[in-house]
């Protein structure tokens, strides 16, 4: 519910910030650069839910919402979505099981076929230290 609320207070925000004149986001900009504790409050509460506005979905760049969120504190790019950091874990995942599969194989082998080759070093050892 809180997530809810959340959401909707941030697309109230987005939708009173986009009525103001484009000079807003160099206000924004500013405040939040001489670290205003509401701006930067409010950058980091709302921003995050700006990809999942219609502006954001139709790739509508002249708001003012899209040039603070995306291009100003670039909560837009990829590295910031969700989808990134579930394909960087599925990804991260699919090495660790191959490796554990390549390290189980390898293994295997050289128990399967590593004994013999010992026991013929060590014949031939034997072979070599007897006198004929």
């Amino acid at each position: 519910m809180a997530h809810s609320d959340e959401m909707k207070a941030a697309m109230f925000a987005f939708f009173f910030l986009d009525t103001f004149p484009p000079e807003e986001v160099e206000n924004v900009k500013k405040r939040y650069n001489a670290g205003d504790a509401d701006t930067i409050k409010g950058v980091k509460r709302h921003c995050p839910y700006f990809v999942d506005t219609d502006a954001y979905a139709k790739g509508n760049k002249d708001l003012n919402s899209y040039k603070i969120c995306c291009e100003v504190f670039d909560y837009c790019s990829f590295y910031v979505q969700t989808w990134f950091y579930l394909v960087c874990g599925g990804v991260a995942l699919l090495i660790v099981i191959i490796l554990i599969v390549v390290f189980f194989f390898c293994c295997k082998k050289r128990g399967r076929g590593g004994g013999e080759d010992v026991e013929s070093i060590e014949t031939s050892d034997a072979t070599e230290k007897e006198d004929y």
